[in-house]
């Protein structure tokens, strides 16, 4: 991403805007940014305390979307307004999604010159620099920026563009001006404390793309110039990613919980499923952030992951799907948790103990596996004279709804059919059956046009959706990356065998890295033998021999790489990704287990 980019009227943005649409992520349901962008504000505004304060008044704009901008704000407050505050087409920051104007929430905000002033505006803009953003339209600096003061507005450079800026009072301008003094052969050199960097451009005709393998990232300053970046240090290890982890896109979680309500009908809310840790990508931390982004349902597969989302959100409903038995039942009522009724039998004894208990009522409409039968309508009926249990929701779940053909189609319509008619058999009887939800992630995509309360979305939340499988095309962003470190470097001869039992042997000279994960992270020992890869350097690598209990191995071949280097099992790395469809497609399952199967023993960091 060009990340320094300078666009204003004199260097305009090329006429295809495509390169700048390929990978926004929504960040609330009207606003797109780049996901780097994205990340840095989350946690710009964490840091100073801002996440109730701070409302997003525009992102990414289009080139139709500014020329409408443009010509609405002439007409309505004249040319000279409109062009002291309003870039033309193509000469707007907005257009590369690395742009934000801010505003302080609960206040009436206007479009073009939102209010973002007050001590929480100060505070951000002090350590802005410390996040990659600039305060880019400064009112000393007008003269050189073409464009009046904008305190609401904040353009995102990264590190360690941002420090320098700062650090010489500097709008972009000035920035890309004093840059393009320097060559490679005289790089400008710039020590921010916790690393060294050198910097130099040299014309975008002569550039050639940087070494694979190197500390050196390349981007276009603007129509003419490329500008490189090598880092002198390695970047510090960070706490918990010394040997394996789970690293959790929050932008990406947020950008599918945004696309789902936005899909979802106006009436309809969401039921986050996070049973089996949050499908491996870790109850505790995937719970806390929806729940700060509002979602109010939650569903899991037992009592104790029930009590970990209490204690994080103390008024969310929180629906246990398995089985609990009586016994629990004082301990349900005072976490105010809502449960399955799997049987008549259990919810009569549940209703025995007295406890007044909330409680969802399942209904086999054909999968067999909880409720009563749809066609006894008599037999659900009866659950909802039970007096201390109070039924506040009604399902089912379709058991072929991400299948396609035909066949399995003409299946989950039988199941609607069926569910609504006893939704509608029990309001005919004057029974408020609540709550209605049918729809898994892809019964929702599958079948969006259904008329219930609530869409249970577990691995939709988690990008993980298969397109092959899915009638709504949505733009998913998977959460979860599986990230390792080479922990040691074996050559080998042509021939020599490595791992348990030799069971590889090399087929020429090469190199093995021995990275630190293995099937007591949650890898299938049977991995290594069906094909799968990893990412090092962006370069797919196999992984070879038996995996071992906290170790395996992959063939380098001719790939450079160095004790310490990160490793991809599951994720993008430079241009290359490997996603959990791809993993689960080799080794013969699917993708809930592939990720659930992730050992606790990573830790899942949030970034």
């Amino acid at each position: 991403m060009n990340c320094v980019r300078l666009v204003n009227r004199e260097h305009r943005l090329e006429a295809d805007e495509s390169y700048w649409t390929r990978e926004l992520v929504w960040i609330d349901e009207n606003t797109q940014l780049q996901p780097v962008c994205a990340r840095a504000l989350n946690a710009w505004i964490t840091h100073c305390g801002g996440e109730n304060e701070v409302t997003f008044v525009s992102g990414w704009r289009s080139y139709d979307q500014q020329r409408t901008l443009m010509s609405e704000t002439e007409s309505e407050r004249g040319w000279d307004y409109a062009h002291q505050f309003v870039a033309e087409v193509r000469a707007s920051e907005h257009h590369t999604g690395l742009a934000i104007d801010l505003g302080i929430a609960g206040k009436d905000q206007d479009l073009i010159c939102p209010d973002f002033s007050g001590p929480l505006a100060d505070r951000m803009r002090e350590c802005a620099d410390q996040f990659g953003f600039i305060f880019r339209y400064p009112k000393h600096k007008t003269e050189i920026t073409g464009i009046s003061e904008e305190p609401w507005h904040y353009r995102y450079v990264g590190l360690p563009h941002a420090q320098i800026i700062a650090d010489h009072d500097w709008v972009l301008e000035e920035y890309a001006a004093f840059l393009k003094a320097y060559t490679k052969a005289n790089p400008y050199r710039y020590d921010d404390g916790q690393r060294r960097w050198q910097l130099w451009t040299q014309p975008l005709a002569e550039t050639l793309p940087p070494a694979e393998n190197t500390s050196v990232e390349s981007s276009q300053l603007d129509e003419t110039t490329c500008l490189f970046v090598e880092a002198l240090d390695p970047e510090p290890i960070p706490e918990g990613r010394d040997r394996a982890w789970v690293e959790l896109d929050g932008i990406a979680l947020r950008h599918n919980l945004t696309i789902l309500r936005k899909a979802m009908a106006p009436q309809q809310e969401l039921m986050a499923v996070l049973k089996a840790n949050a499908y491996g990508h870790g109850l505790e931390p995937t719970a806390d952030f929806l729940s700060r982004q509002g979602v109010r349902h939650f569903a899991v597969a037992t009592v104790e992951e029930a009590k970990v989302i209490r204690a994080i959100n103390p008024t969310a409903e929180i629906l246990i799907l398995g089985y609990v038995p009586p016994q629990r039942a004082a301990e349900l009522s005072r976490l105010h948790l809502s449960l399955t009724l799997t049987s008549y039998d259990q919810a009569c004894q549940l209703d025995q103990t007295g406890c007044p208990i909330s409680a969802h009522l399942p209904v086999d409409t054909g999968m067999h596996r909880l409720g009563e039968t749809a066609e006894d309508l008599d037999a659900i009926a009866r659950y909802y004279a039970l007096p201390h249990l109070q039924i506040t929701g009604l399902y089912s779940h379709l058991y072929e709804a991400d299948n396609l053909s035909a066949e399995a189609i003409a299946h989950t319509r039988a199941q609607i059919e069926r569910f609504f008619h006893v939704v509608d058999g029990l309001k005919q009887r004057g029974i408020d059956p609540g709550r209605v939800h049918l729809q898994g992630s892809y019964g929702f995509l599958n079948y969006p046009e259904l008329r219930c309360d609530l869409v249970r979305c577990g691995i939709a939340l988690f990008g993980c959706i298969a397109p092959f499988r899915s009638r709504m095309a949505l733009d998913w962003r998977p959460v979860a990356s599986v990230r390792t470190r080479i922990a040691a470097l074996r050559p080998l001869k042509k021939g020599e065998g490595a791992g348990y039992n030799h069971a590889w042997a090399a087929p020429c000279d090469t190199t093995v890295a021995i990275l630190s994960i293995g099937y007591s992270d949650g890898l299938l020992r049977s991995s290594s033998f069906q094909g799968a890869e990893v990412l090092i350097h962006g370069q797919r690598r196999p992984i070879v021999g038996a995996m071992c209990m906290d170790q395996c191995l992959v063939d380098l071949s001719s790939l450079p790489a160095a004790v310490g280097d990160e490793v991809i099992v599951i994720g993008k790395q430079g241009t290359g990704q490997i996603s959990a469809l791809e993993v689960a497609e080799k080794t013969g399952t699917i993708v809930p287990e592939t990720l659930s199967m992730l050992r606790g023993r990573m830790p899942r960091i949030l970034v």
